[in-house]
């Protein structure tokens, strides 16, 4: 008996004992079956999915709100404890009402039951001392199926959006999600978990070119389109940009698969660009802005996702208003009608922070 190793797009090798070498012919058409196959069982799903609008409205209105945004913080590392101490200290100082939370909130896989302590140790013991709601959603380590961080598992989000009914101050109702203060700010929560996953989502709706996927954007489209408020941001996991490990999206990590590579989360994004203010992120490891860029203008792109560890690593050149890789932090928005207040701040290993980088953007 001969051996043939197949080698599949995900990177796996198959060693299989095939027929005798006079058979060898068969094997690339045994090899064509096999991948037409799990292409097929891979294949997106069209089966009819129908439009959520999930609205919260989590603090009162009013003429000014200040919000503090962290991503990637669920690491208990030495960093996350510093941070959280650092946000502590700019809340006391500064104030805060509201809280984002960008997802990665758990590593490295997110809880499978509400009754996890994990909820208690990386997110209620660290910032219920700030007593304001946080409007969170998932990363691709909170959707694991297999191997940490493969987003594969829509599972790992639905025991997040359970949890909210048991915490009030982790605001997420839903996958995708709006919340309104007043006519000031309308914030609209995505998942782009599914959409730049390491393999495909357990889920076929979920999948690039599936039902649930093009709702969501068709979703995202109409209420940035049709949004009567002063500002309108996005909260999504991965970046539109980055000069990050990971890099811009339809480029993530140079993988040659559009689905890993995050090809429909560019299409996401712009579907609502015109339309949005700033694009808020995580994923990578760093602070980072960017003004905004033709490919979609009139919005910036924040990159918070220091709050639980750092990289260190700055991979790409596209221009950055600010960018920092080397100390953890988090940041600081004021919102009133005239304009924006950003405030990038890192933190010390005592959970000092300081103020690395202010933007302000009127309309």
């Amino acid at each position: 008996m001969s051996i043939r190793h197949l080698t599949w797009p995900v990177g796996e090798t198959f060693r299989l004992a095939l027929l005798p070498k006079r058979y060898a012919l068969a094997v690339p058409l045994f090899r064509s079956l096999i991948l037409a196959a799990l292409l097929s069982a891979c294949a997106p799903s069209v089966t009819p999915v129908e439009m959520r609008d999930t609205v919260v409205q989590p603090v009162p209105p009013g003429e000014t709100l200040r919000v503090v945004i962290m991503g990637d913080q669920g690491t208990s590392l030495p960093d996350q404890h510093a941070v959280a101490k650092g946000m502590q200290a700019t809340c006391k100082d500064a104030g805060c009402d509201l809280g984002f939370g960008l997802g990665d909130n758990f590593y490295p896989a997110g809880p499978t039951s509400t009754l996890s302590p994990l909820f208690k140790e990386r997110f209620a013991d660290l910032y219920a001392p700030l007593k304001i709601p946080f409007l969170m959603i998932t990363g691709n380590h909170d959707e694991t199926l297999v191997h940490g961080g493969d987003g594969a598992n829509p599972a790992g989000a639905e025991v997040q959006i359970a949890y909210s009914k048991l915490k009030a101050q982790w605001v997420m109702p839903d996958r995708y999600y709006r919340a309104q203060v007043g006519d000031l700010l309308d914030v609209l929560a995505v998942d782009t978990t599914p959409l730049a996953s390491m393999v495909p989502s357990r889920r076929a709706v979920e999948r690039p070119g599936g039902s649930w996927e093009v709702m969501q954007r068709k979703w995202l489209a109409q209420q940035a389109r049709e949004s009567k408020a002063q500002w309108t941001v996005v909260l999504g996991h991965h970046p539109l940009y980055s000069n990050g490990k990971h890099g811009d999206a339809g480029a993530y990590d140079g993988w040659p698969s559009p689905l890993m590579r995050g090809d429909v989360v560019r299409s996401l994004y712009r579907a609502a660009c015109q339309d949005i203010d700033i694009i808020f992120s995580g994923h990578d490891h760093a602070l980072q802005l960017f003004a905004p860029q033709a490919e979609c203008p009139d919005t910036w792109q924040v990159v918070s996702g220091a709050a639980g560890k750092v990289d260190g690593i700055q991979k790409g050149k596209r221009p950055a208003a600010f960018q920092q890789y080397r100390l953890p932090g988090f940041t600081w928005m004021k919102v009133t009608r005239e304009e924006l207040n950003l405030r990038f701040n890192t933190v010390n290993s005592e959970g000092v922070p300081a103020l690395a980088f202010e933007q302000v953007i009127r309309k």
